[in-house]
């Protein structure tokens, strides 16, 4: 994730969060093009904004920016097109909604709040990626649609289930994703993580994961040749998905998981693996951008020449396929990189903050997600028959 710069004359740092300057007080926010965090001013007569080199471009701040601080989005009102029968000005982001929790709940808002960053960050790593990113407005077949809810209490950290109220399980299903308000409580998200006993459990790696299935189904399921790929890396996805559930919550992961998977979910079915595996993806080429932003190097690790410096890399976000740095050297430079970060984490007496190992066949698996991303799978090789099923 980058930082941004004010073009005031203390020219600040403003983050991707920021809604304001510190330095001059403008107004700031996320521009509807969704690339940068940039200042507004203000036209006094009409009450809308505008950017100083763009005076006779307006913007409006989105609903939920004006209404509950909930993000920091401007629109584009020359370009901003109402949906029929709705009157809502909503920022890029935010026309992903189909259901925000109930706001007459006031607990709730400061947890949707939540909710909306971590969409937020994981948006702007797609929409600098060459994979679909379109709500279900502009293609109501294969957009994206976000349903924010819950089926417990909020006052007593979401332990007491609320009644006539279904259940609400985070989740995929044909491109709409839905993520249980609880999951915005630190109580309860805690709660879950010790009693599944997951090392990392947090609002943005929900997103990355319940995103990564509506990717499978953009970029692999609708094509045989890539399907069958996809086979040889991840395993038979036909394999009973109920059926493997129950498996996973009667007997657990197998003992020597590590191996193979880069959790102890993604042992569950083929179909969890690729989620659990293009999170990690997402959290690796956001994290490296995050450090070359601040010019961290991880050279002081004596890692091999080539791949130790973060700021050398060209990552997935900035360049065409073809320019990048390899997906070795990119994994090889965050394997030297976690270490400062977990390292670091643990200067401030907190957990690490990557607690992974990526094995030789969770590399491979990783590769595969890079070049399912590019459109690039024909120039991965076809793999061995496997001799066991590290499903089972």
């Amino acid at each position: 994730m980058k930082t941004f710069r004010c073009n005031c004359q203390e020219q600040p740092i403003l983050f991707f969060e920021s809604s304001h300057c510190l330095a001059c007080g403008r107004t700031v926010g996320l521009d509807d093009d969704f690339k940068q965090v940039v200042p507004y001013d203000l036209d006094e007569k009409s009450g809308l904004f505008f950017k100083a080199d763009q005076p006779t471009v307006f913007y409006q701040k989105c609903d939920n920016n004006a209404r509950y601080q909930a993000c920091n989005g401007m629109v584009n009102l020359n370009t901003f097109v109402h949906v029929d029968g709705k009157d809502e000005v909503l920022c890029f982001a935010c026309r992903f909604n189909e259901t925000v929790p109930d706001l007459t709940i006031v607990e709730h808002i400061p947890l949707w709040r939540k909710m909306e960053t971590a969409k937020r960050r994981a948006l702007y790593t797609l929409k600098a990626l060459p994979v679909p990113l379109r709500n279900i407005i502009q293609d109501p077949e294969n957009g994206i649609s976000f349903d924010f809810t819950t089926d417990r209490d909020v006052k007593d950290h979401f332990a007491s289930k609320l009644e006539d109220q279904e259940a609400v399980f985070t989740g995929h299903d044909c491109g709409h994703i839905t993520i249980n308000l609880a999951e915005a409580n630190d109580v309860a998200r805690s709660h879950t993580r010790l009693a599944m006993r997951e090392r990392y459990r947090t609002l943005l790696g929900h997103f990355r994961h319940e995103l990564g299935h509506y990717y499978f189904d953009q970029l692999i399921a609708n094509s045989p040749e890539k399907h069958a790929l996809c086979k040889q890396y991840f395993g038979d996805d036909e394999l009973s998905y109920q059926k493997a559930l129950d498996r996973h919550y009667k007997k657990g992961a197998p003992a020597d998981w590590r191996e193979h998977f880069i959790s102890a979910y993604a042992t569950m079915h083929p179909y969890e693996d690729w989620a659990e595996t293009w999170a990690h993806y997402m959290h690796i080429i956001d994290t490296l951008e995050t450090a070359q932003n601040f010019s961290i190097s991880g050279s002081a690790l004596g890692g091999a020449v080539d791949t130790a410096e973060v700021g050398g890399l060209q990552l997935p976000q900035e360049y065409y396929f073809s320019a990048q740095t390899s997906i070795t050297n990119i994994l090889d430079t965050w394997m030297d990189f976690s270490v400062i970060l977990n390292s670091l984490n643990r200067s401030m007496g907190l957990r690490d903050a990557y607690p992974f190992v990526l094995t030789q066949a969770v590399r491979t698996k990783l590769s595969f997600i890079h070049h399912a991303v590019h459109n690039r799978l024909h120039l991965l090789p076809v793999l061995e028959e496997q001799t066991t099923d590290p499903n089972n």
